[in-house]
This record gives structure tokens, C-alpha cells and sequence, in this order.
């Protein structure tokens, strides 16, 4: 199997081995993010030794972890260790002088088994490991418990790590590496509904249209994704039920706390504490309108994951069809005559990612510090007014519409933007407005972009260009 993107991540950690000095490096991410192939990758070739922690009991993981050490050094017929201590001791005392990877792959396990787990690595960094040559990864899905525990104030290891990586899914131009035999317009609708994450991705079949890899993937009761978010959620959390339930109405268009709340039946407070707990997990994130405190009571809360999304949307009020073999129905009334529509919010996403890969070329006229949504009301008409994306830059503002529509972005939409943006105020010395479509623009809509430096245009061309430079791999 090909090693698709993290390219940079390996390289950075490749470069940090060959220092031959201890390093403890801190590996988090949701399930699923591709942290262990990442971590595989980086071990081929190397001295290692990769432990995957198991959800039993300490003296299991403890017996297990004692075999592959043995196994590593070609031991046999001698007792599990009794203790981390001294398994962790075996290994320095046989490594002293040569470099070595050790990677503990969902470290939480073992963490939550044996609360002083942390403090037996601390005492062990601080009086022997730091004069080796170790490379100690400590790898976790569960968010919340890697920030808290492990790199947090209060840890043990606090002050201890070398490095740390918060590995994120891709975004859309790494996502259709993995996507061959497309259009540009399908590659971004396929990565729409398979989000950023390989394991995803990888159920794609390039030979198959759109209908049939989602059909494949997601509708029937034997697919790969029709149970994944479910089966997910056991997996983290106590109550997947309720965590279920609120995932569903944030999809089905309750945005904000007390919405949620209503709709799940759940306390308001209680509510709150859930969706925190999915926000550390990477699936649910919190917006609130451009400029304002993260304390807004504007905010709203949107699922980050688009496999989520897409399955809250498509497949979890359909099942009873599904499971009655209405696959075409199901494509056919529920799934393409509403796709247009549930794209537009994928494609903000797509554009947003392109702002800023652009910006850390500096190939944007504003070097950008923060980057949002905005929402609020025109004091004039009373009206709502939404700007899809807004970049800041000091007193350089770039104000942003993505259209994901079937005719050429026109004139209006321009106007329109410009008109938003007076709507939202604010002190400018200088103010750029950027149109994102994906079925090109009108002759005016090009005239004055030619003719007028604070317009920018970007079409699917444009978006994906990177892709098509390396062969649309």
C-alpha cells in the first residue's frame, strides 16, 4: 500500500531520530486519522519496538508488552516483567548506546489502568532515559486525555516531551491524492462524503461512478461505513446513545446549545458537557461569528467530520429502507437531488483550506492572522446577513463568497458581498473580496477582476492546481 501525504510529519520526525538523542514524542489524533500507519512508517528500517495497548486488564497489557520485548531481543523462557519500571529499564539497559524507536500506540489504555504510569515515566526520563538515545512515542486517540494528561501543566511529563504532533485529517488536496479516475468536480464530491481520513478514502474505487462508490461504501447493511459512526462511538465514549442523539440533531440543523438540548431531550448543562467531550474527540467543533470572543453567545456547533455529517444526513433516517434493499430509492429521492446542497457547506471548508494554504505561501495580497464566518443582523433592514469567509490581516480585511452552483458566479454576487461587507464594519485601511465558484464566472465578473486589484477569483481549476501539478495522484 502506497504512504499517501504525511510527508512532511515523517520527514520532521525522520530528522529528530537521526539527532541520536532521547526524544519523548507525543502523538494524538481522533480514531481512524491514520496516527499508527504514520507511526509503522516512520519504524520501517528502524530499530523498534511497537506495543498496541489492549482494553483488558494491567497484567495482560503488562504480559503482552513483556513478550514483544523478548521477542525483540530473541529471549526465551524468562517471567513477564513485574512492573513498567522494570520493563521500561530492560529496554535502556540493553539500548544505552544505540538508538532505538519505542512506540506505545493508544498510550490511554494503559494510562487509565495504572493512574502513576505517568509519574513512572517522569522518574525514568529525569534519571536515565534522557541520557540515551531512546525515541519514546506515546500515541492516543482520545484528544482529551492526550492534552490534559500527558501535555498538560499538571502531568507528570509536563516539560518532559521533545516534540508533539496533533495530527489532523486531510485536508480536500491531500484527501484526493487518494482519489484516481475522477473529474475535478467529482473528486471534491467524493471527498464530501468520505471526509479526510485514509482508512475512508481507501474504500474508493477509481473504475466506479460517484452512485456506486457511495452505494458500495455507505447504503448497504454489509458496507464498510453503513455502522462506522456508530460502531466509533461505542468505542469512546460510556453513553453512545445520547452522544448519537446529539450528533443526529446537529446534523439534521440544530446549531446551537439550547437547540441541541430541545431536540435530544437532554438538560442544558448536561448537554454542554457532551458536546465538549465530542469536541475533544474531533467529531462536533465550535464557531462563533468572526471577531468575536470565544465566549459569544452567537456560537453555533457544526460536525467537523464530513463521513459523520454525510451519514447523519444520508444514512441513519434511512436505514429501515436500507435494510430492505432500497439502495436506488434511497440514492435516487434522499441522496442526489439534495447533494448540490449539502456541498455548499463542504465547499466553504474546501475554499477556507485553499486561503490558507495560499497564505503560508504568502500568496495572498494579506498575510492573514484569523480566519472565519461571520453572521449577523443589517441594523438597516433587519435582515440576517452571512459572509461565508473573512481574513484579516492587522486592518486589511479579504471578504469571501463560495458558490457551489451550476451557473457562472455573476455580477450580484459581487455587489452583494461588497454590500455585506459594509453590513459587518470594522475599521479598513484596505478591503479585497474573493468569489469561489465551481462553474466559472460571467464576462463582468472577469472584466472587473482584470481591471480592479481587491477582486480575486478562484474557480475548481484553481483550487486544485497543486493536485494537477503532481499528476492528480
Amino acid at each position: 500500500m502506497m504512504f499517501i501525504g504525511r510527508e512532511k510529519e515523517l520527514s520532521e520526525m525522520n530528522r529528530r531520530y537521526e539527532e541520536k538523542t532521547f526524544q519523548l514524542f507525543i502523538l494524538y489524533g481522533r480514531r481512524r486519522v491514520g496516527k499508527t500507519t504514520l507511526l509503522k512508517e516512520f519504524c520501517k528500517e528502524k530499530n523498534h519496538i511497537f506495543y498496541s495497548a489492549e482494553q483488558s486488564n494491567e497484567k495482560l497489557n503488562l504480559e503482552k508488552f513483556s513478550a514483544e520485548i523478548f521477542a525483540h531481543y530473541c529471549e526465551s523462557a524468562l517471567e513477564p516483567f513485574g512492573s513498567w519500571e522494570k520493563a521500561f529499564s530492560y529496554i535502556e539497559e540493553r539500548q544505552r548506546e544505540d538508538p532505538m524507536v519505542l512506540v506505545l500506540d493508544e498510550f490511554p489504555y494503559l494510562a487509565a489502568l495504572n493512574p502513576s504510569l505517568l509519574s513512572v515515566l517522569q522518574h525514568l526520563i529525569d534519571h536515565r532515559l534522557q541520557y540515551g538515545k531512546l525515541f519514546l512515542i506515546l500515541c492516543g486517540s482520545y484528544m482529551g486525555f492526550m492534552e490534559k494528561e500527558v501535555l498538560g501543566a499538571k502531568s507528570p511529563l509536563f516539560g518532559r516531551r521533545t516534540a508533539q504532533l496533533h495530527m489532523k485529517p486531510f485536508d480536500y488536496l491531500d484527501s484526493i491524492r487518494f482519489v484516481d479516475g475522477f473529474s475535478r468536480e467529482e473528486k471534491l464530491m467524493l471527498y464530501g462524503a468520505f471526509g479526510g481520513t485514509a482508512l475512508y478514502l481507501r474504500q474508493i474505487r477509481p473504475g466506479k461512478s460517484i452512485k456506486d462508490n457511495i452505494t458500495d461504501a455507505f447504503l448497504k447493511p454489509v458496507s464498510y461505513l453503513y455502522e462506522e459512526p456508530l460502531l466509533l462511538m461505542r468505542q469512546e465514549v460510556q453513553e453512545p446513545g445520547v452522544y448519537c442523539a446529539i450528533i443526529e440533531a446537529i446534523a439534521g440543523g440544530a446549531s446551537r446549545a439550547n437547540e441541541i438540548a430541545m431536540k435530544t431531550g437532554e438538560d442544558s448543562a448536561k448537554c454542554l458537557k457532551y458536546i465538549h467531550t465530542l469536541r475533544e474527540l474531533g467529531i462536533v467543533y465550535k464557531e462563533v461569528p468572526f471577531g468575536e470572543k470565544e465566549t459569544s453567545r452567537k456560537a453555533l456547533y457544526h460536525l467537523s467530520d464530513f463521513m459523520f455529517r454525510f451519514w447523519y444526513r444520508y444514512v441513519s433516517g434511512n436505514r429501515t429502507l436500507l435494510e430492505t434493499g432500497a439502495q436506488e430509492i434511497v440514492w435516487n429521492r434522499r441522496i442526489e437531488p439534495d447533494y448540490s446542497h449539502y456541498m455548499g457547506q463542504v465547499f466553504e471548508r474546501i475554499c477556507r483550506d485553499y486561503l490558507l494554504r495560499q497564505n503560508s505561501k504568502g500568496a495572498l495580497p494579506i498575510l492573514f492572522t484569523e480566519i472565519g464566518r461571520w453572521w449577523g443582523t443589517n441594523p438597516k433592514s433587519h435582515e440576517q446577513v452571512e459572509i461565508d469567509l473573512i481574513a484579516r490581516d492587522m486592518d486589511a480585511y479579504l471578504f469571501c463568497e463560495c458558490k457551489w452552483t451550476n451557473e457562472p458566479v455573476d455580477y450580484q454576487v459581487l455587489k452583494r458581498l461588497r454590500e455585506k461587507s459594509e453590513v459587518f464594519g470594522g475599521r479598513r485601511e484596505k478591503s479585497y473580496f474573493m468569489l469561489f465558484s465551481k462553474r466559472g464566472f460571467t464576462e463582468r465578473v472577469l472584466e472587473e477582476a482584470g481591471e480592479k486589484e481587491e477582486v480575486l477569483l478562484a474557480d475548481i481549476g484553481e483550487l486544485l492546481k497543486d493536485n494537477d501539478r503532481v499528476g492528480g495522484r
